[in-house]
């Protein structure tokens, strides 16, 4: 009985809690937010963000470009059909034989369709009038290797199409286009199985 004296004793001599809720010093500089419970924070911050919303949609109008008045010109390079008299004897002995006679120059060459090079060597022109860009222009070199054609008889003949006009492209990007694998370095392999060019190798 003794020990429940002294325990009732000490418990009297306790500090009674204070009756104010208790408060965390570092919370009083927060600031007051929507769940908080504070209506007039909430009514500011919702009046703040519907002047930035208008703020944002005044810019936008103000930065909106203008409607363009003319079409939009083509980003490709523009079709020429060059007649067969134009073409001069000076071109035609331009016209490379093999891969080592090309010379490159970004400035002044023109692009093969098929290998990409701008080189400076003659190429064929396309006398089809839907043919577009550089798809007409084809390399000596690649002209004979994949499709089994000159480039001097292909310029002296004014009813000449090249390969992808006529549909028969095989290089990378036609091919890929129809959903085919590209062929890569085909014309040895060609050579081997005893035909003269690509084309003629894939159509066996």
């Amino acid at each position: 009985m003794l020990w429940y004296k002294l325990f009732n004793l000490i418990c009297d001599q306790r500090v009674p809690r204070s009756s104010e809720p208790r408060r965390n010093p570092e919370r009083e500089s927060r600031r007051l937010t929507r769940s908080m419970g504070n209506n007039e924070i909430a009514a500011a911050e919702s009046n703040c963000e519907l002047e930035m919303s208008l703020e944002e949609e005044l810019m936008k109008v103000h930065n909106k470009p203008r409607r363009r008045e003319s079409v939009r010109p083509s980003q490709g390079k523009p079709h020429t059909i060059r007649p067969v008299e134009e073409i001069t004897e000076d071109e035609l002995q331009l016209v490379a034989s093999t891969m080592t006679e090309k010379i490159y120059n970004r400035a002044t060459g023109s692009t093969c369709h098929q290998c990409r090079q701008k080189t400076v060597d003659t190429k064929t022109c396309c006398r089809n009038e839907d043919c577009r860009g550089i798809q007409g222009q084809f390399c000596g070199p690649c002209l004979r290797n994949r499709y089994g054609e000159d480039v001097k008889v292909a310029l002296l003949d004014p009813g000449w199409h090249c390969p992808p006009c006529r549909g028969i492209c095989n290089c990378s990007f036609c091919r890929q286009r129809d959903g085919r694998c590209p062929t890569g370095i085909l014309f040895p392999l060609a050579q081997y199985h005893g035909f003269s060019d690509v084309h003629s190798y894939l159509c066996r």
